[in-house]
């Protein structure tokens, strides 16, 4: 390949590389959403901040009706003024742990995960816009009092997620779409 052929095709591609990219984000948009249910199980926002409020800074624990239905123990358990209890709880049936996408490391037991049977998680889907793709929670009705309390970061990519999705999707796609040229 000569220097004009090489310049035409720099060319090209610079006229067509956005689109792209918007088609591997929404081939792929099904990688975001696991990589942003990683994130959460985590603890962690698409800014790589842990998610807030913590259960013990969290104002919902002054509520009088605050508590969750153990079903190991068959009742309820009231967290009024106790958020403790509902830490305990979590770190039986959530447990922090590494997660095995991201390598994320554990979150502390005080962070929130934002799930506790996978309601809002599996309510996070994705889907093509005119920038790339947008994550968002569909089909469940506290999703958007969820969006509301965390904010809208806990749908964006974090660090490791956009690494990983760069790395093993976008590159690739890239290189593949540049050969094709």
């Amino acid at each position: 390949m000569n220097i004009k052929e090489m310049r035409e095709k720099i060319g090209r591609a610079k006229a067509q590389i956005r689109g792209e990219i918007a088609r591997c984000m929404d081939t792929n948009k099904h990688e975001m959403v696991v990589s942003v249910r990683e994130q959460l199980y985590s603890g962690i926002d698409g800014n790589d901040a842990t998610l807030s409020p913590s259960y013990s800074q969290d104002s919902y624990f002054d509520n009088k009706r605050a508590g969750f239905f153990d079903e190991e123990a068959d009742h309820w358990v009231s967290c009024f003024m106790h958020p403790e209890r509902y830490i305990a709880w979590k770190q039986r049936i959530t447990p922090p742990k590494e997660s095995s996408i991201l390598g994320l490391p554990a979150r502390s037991s005080d962070t929130p995960n934002l799930f506790i049977v996978g309601t809002f998680h599996n309510s996070i889907d994705a889907r093509a816009t005119a920038g790339g793709v947008e994550l968002f929670s569909f089909g469940w009705d506290s999703g958007p009092a969820v969006e509301r309390k965390y904010g809208s970061q806990i749908f964006g990519l974090g660090t490791m997620a956009v690494g990983r999705f760069n790395g093993k999707f976008l590159w690739p796609w890239l290189h593949k779409w540049y050969d094709s040229l």
